[in-house]
């Protein structure tokens, strides 16, 4: 495996590649919660960019922040990879999954 297809790895949360590599930037200091985000596009649209990042919802598909009724919420990264699983015949093919993590 390239280096260049082991970062790819690491950046999507569908990888375990990620979820380890998440778990190790984060050390003993864990989240309490994530959403999950689907990350496609770049760049602001107001600013000419084409970026549309989509929320996780509870629903089991990806909808843009103003169009989901509730926010799938999970507590640990592997909980929220799991997700990802059944999600993914819901995703763009252009995007990658990472988390939106909140701590205290």
């Amino acid at each position: 495996m390239t280096n260049q297809e082991m970062y790819d790895k690491r950046k999507s949360l569908e990888y375990p590649e990620a979820v380890e590599h998440r778990k190790q930037l984060w050390g003993s200091n864990r989240p309490i919660d994530m959403k999950v985000i689907e990350y496609c596009g770049d760049g602001d649209p107001f600013f000419g960019g084409d970026a549309d990042d989509r929320v996780l919802c509870t629903d089991g598909k990806f909808h843009k922040p103003h169009q989901c009724n509730k926010a799938a919420i999970f507590t640990t990264i592997e909980q929220a990879h799991e997700a990802i699983k059944t999600a993914s015949i819901f995703r763009r093919s252009n995007s990658i999954v990472g988390v939106l993590p909140r701590w205290r």
